[in-house]
């Protein structure tokens, strides 16, 4: 058995740029929004964002992480957060650069978005 990811530390490894550092949450958005109607995607983000929108609006616009993403904490079984972990080492073996959970969980749901759509369970067609 492996050990648990960790991060590099002294090494060129974080240092991504703020372009990749997103860049499969971007790859997700770009792959949702040609999948699912503006309609629903929009009603999603409204519905997501709604507690974020409430505490955005309490705190003045000068405050640095204002316009910064929100984020949500989501409870996730062992062998997923393994999952995760897993992909993160592979990721830093082949790259020699880091990759955040947030944006291996954003790989991992833009390859398989398509096939979850289309599945019946998901509202998709019966084939």
């Amino acid at each position: 058995m492996t050990d648990a990811y960790k991060r590099p530390s002294k090494t060129k490894a974080a240092a991504l740029g703020d372009r990749n550092r997103q860049r499969w949450a971007r790859h997700l958005r770009q792959k949702l929004s040609s999948l699912v109607s503006a309609n629903e995607l929009m009603l999603a983000k409204e519905t997501a964002n709604t507690d974020a929108v409430h505490r955005q609006r309490e705190q003045p616009r000068h405050y640095p992480w204002f316009d910064r993403p929100q984020w949500a904490s989501v409870r996730i079984r062992l062998d997923q957060m393994a999952t995760v972990e897993m992909l993160q080492r592979r990721h830093l073996e082949a790259t020699e650069k880091e990759i955040s959970r947030a944006e291996v969980l954003a790989a991992l749901m833009a390859s398989g978005l398509e096939a979850i759509i289309n599945h019946e369970d998901f509202g998709g067609k019966r084939r």
